[in-house]
């Protein structure tokens, strides 16, 4: 999610004049492939101009929050991530390479303009937290959401998943020209995991599975079919797509109901 492809939005611990919140911003983001969080912001906007007293205050600290998206109607939500951390204002040499390490990930033109209308910001993280809705797990809270707190080091080794730009895309596509694959998903766990299980629709898509809505008794039930390792790249997950739509051997099953 923190990765650069959702919406996000930014405020500072500070308060108004009048003693309520710091307002929130909506602001372009990315994290390079090294965990940076990098902010591209137009140049004295009124984000520009909250984040310049806690780039200069090494003590004020600013929050970025990025929500899930459901990709298709009825799909499992992700919940929200924010992150703390302290906002430094990138100048010369430091800001032109962080420019091209925004544009690996989202290469757009207002790149070209940092230092004559835009301007970069690095946010040094502090605190990491993902809430998700509990779906009833025990350490569910009383608005029916979990909060994980994400060690910070783990989140800088880790990578972004490389369906999640494209995975709105995917999910329509497995929709309207791969019955077969679904028809054969609806099946194994029909024999399996989900006894009367029909109407199969993909969800969600990942390194790691589809997940599908499955109707059993006039209701839909989420299942989860994992991959038998991470898939990196589209030829790979065109190649795994195939045979489980060509599959008619009903291995193990490795769907879990949810």
């Amino acid at each position: 999610m923190a990765a650069g492809h959702l919406p996000a939005r930014i405020r500072t611990s500070g308060e108004t004049g009048g003693g309520s919140p710091a307002p929130e911003f909506a602001v372009t983001h990315v994290t390079d492939r090294m965990g940076r969080v990098l902010l591209l912001l137009a140049e004295d906007s009124p984000v520009d101009r909250a984040l310049r007293p806690v780039a200069a205050d090494g003590d004020a600290v600013a929050q970025l929050t990025v929500a899930d998206r459901q990709p298709v109607t009825g799909s499992p939500w992700r919940g929200r991530v924010t992150m703390s951390g302290w906002a430094t204002r990138l100048t010369g040499l430091a800001a032109h390479r962080a420019a091209m390490d925004f544009a690996e990930v989202n290469p757009i033109g207002e790149l070209l303009d940092i230092g004559r209308g835009s301007v970069l910001y690095r946010l040094d993280l502090a605190e990491i937290e993902w809430v998700t809705p509990g779906y009833d797990a025990e350490d569910t809270g009383p608005d029916g959401l979990r909060r994980t707190d994400v060690d910070v080091d783990a989140f800088l080794d880790a990578e972004p998943d490389p369906f999640a730009p494209e995975e709105q895309k995917l999910l329509n596509d497995l929709a309207d020209h791969h019955e077969d694959l679904l028809a054969e998903l609806c099946a194994q766990a029909r024999e399996t995991a989900v006894p009367g299980a029909s109407n199969a629709r993909a969800l969600r898509l990942d390194r790691y599975g589809l997940t599908l809505g499955v109707e059993v008794a006039g209701e839909e039930r989420w299942i989860r079919a994992g991959f038998r390792h991470p898939i990196g790249d589209l030829k790979e997950l065109a190649e795994v797509f195939h045979l489980l739509a060509c599959c008619r051997c009903r291995p193990e099953s490795h769907q879990h109901t949810h």
